[in-house]
């Protein structure tokens, strides 16, 4: 079954797992029953039209879903889900 690999930042959501095994055929199906396990994650991940928010990257495997077919991406029995916040900061020395 698909794994989704939770980002640090996200963790606090799941008990500190860094890896949730799942039952699902699209990254969409991954991230429902990621949020039925762990309430209150997918508005972590989704913005309130169900869609990835901007600063959010979903890979499946090596590929960024938004190059494949969204959310709709299938995702096959050893695939890794993988969920990336954007991470901005530095500056000027």
């Amino acid at each position: 079954m698909p794994t989704i690999r939770i980002p640090s930042a996200l963790r606090t959501l799941t008990g500190g797992a860094s890896d949730i095994d799942v039952n699902a055929a699209t990254v969409r199906e991954a991230l429902a029953v990621l949020d039925e396990r762990h309430p209150g994650i997918a508005a972590k991940i989704l913005d309130g039209a169900g869609m990835v928010k901007p600063f959010i990257r979903i890979y499946v495997g090596p590929d960024d879903i938004g190059s494949l077919s969204g959310l709709d991406t299938n995702v096959g029995e050893r695939d890794e889900i993988a969920i990336i916040p954007a991470i901005a900061g530095g500056g000027d020395a």
